[in-house]
């Protein structure tokens, strides 16, 4: 006869089984370390603080984009100072940075280095969005491979961290910091300090994950950048100047990640390569 143990067990059995059911069973191992390639779009909020433009704003919704990232193997992560240096795999025709420190990381919520958990961290590989905006022109955001290229005195790497909600694997949370050129017809702005934080994620890339920008993005003058470059300054790699003197900010973006390419590796990142060298001949 069960006693009244045995039945208990078999009660929450059951509502574990309904639970998984009515949640779905997402529960799996972080792959291995590789490149992903999808399709993502940009929606944001500007506001002009500076110029003729001052005091007006403009939201505008970007067509899809082709995207690559890189992704380390997993780790556990240990603090600090562990010192923890990740390698990647880059594609053979890549010229980023194929490790990742601590030290890298412009931005590092602390609720992504949570010692203890398993964790993954990234590089944006390539990116370039555009589109046409009434009483504005087009607009351009690149970032990676294409920003390095066209702005090689103004790369810094594009980096995130995925950490696992449970102790390893997914359901996971996920982060980014991307570092962009925002070409304008008024000039090219350059957006950092805009750390993008994605919702409970369970698979590379996180296919229809919610993403908002979790802080006001300052956008500063490339020639502003580079005035404080050749003056000396030692943080303007890495550092906006104060706040009312920059010409607009980001006010408000998402960037869902729509579906992913069906290539991987070399071919992914040659393929959105050359997608973006005939967008630019066109």
């Amino acid at each position: 006869m069960p006693n009244d143990l045995d039945q208990r067990v078999q009660v929450l059995e059951g509502r574990f089984d309904q639970l998984i059911q009515q949640l779905g069973d997402e529960i799996s191992p972080f792959p291995p370390a590789g490149v992903d390639g999808f399709l993502s779009h940009f929606i944001m909020t500007i506001e002009f603080l500076q110029g003729d433009l001052s005091g007006k704003s403009v939201s505008v919704q970007f067509p899809p984009s082709i995207q690559t990232v890189v992704r380390s193997e997993p780790f556990i992560y240990q603090g600090a100072d562990e010192g923890h240096v990740a390698d990647l795999t880059l594609p053979a025709n890549c010229t980023l940075p194929s490790t990742i420190s601590e030290s890298d990381f412009i931005e590092r919520p602390d609720e992504f280095f949570v010692v203890g958990q398993e964790t993954v961290w990234l590089q944006i590989l390539n990116l370039d969005s555009r589109v046409e905006i009434e009483n504005l022109g087009s607009v351009r955001v690149i970032l990676g491979e294409t920003l390095k290229r066209e702005y090689p005195d103004l790369f810094v790497a594009s980096l995130g961290v995925a950490q696992s909600l449970g102790p390893t694997g997914f359901p996971a949370k996920l982060f980014f910091n991307p570092y962009a050129i925002i070409e304008t017809d008024l000039g090219p702005l350059r957006a950092i300090h805009g750390t993008l934080s994605y919702g409970r994620i369970t698979a590379f890339p996180p296919l229809g994950t919610p993403v908002t920008l979790n802080q006001i993005n300052p956008l500063e003058s490339v020639s502003a950048v580079r005035a404080r470059i050749a003056a000396g300054d030692k943080d303007a790699l890495t550092h906006n100047i104060n706040q009312p003197d920059l010409p607009a900010r980001i006010v408000a973006l998402s960037h869902p990640i729509d579906v992913s390419l069906l290539l991987s590796g070399d071919d992914v990142f040659n393929f959105v390569e050359h997608a973006i060298d005939n967008s630019a001949a066109g």
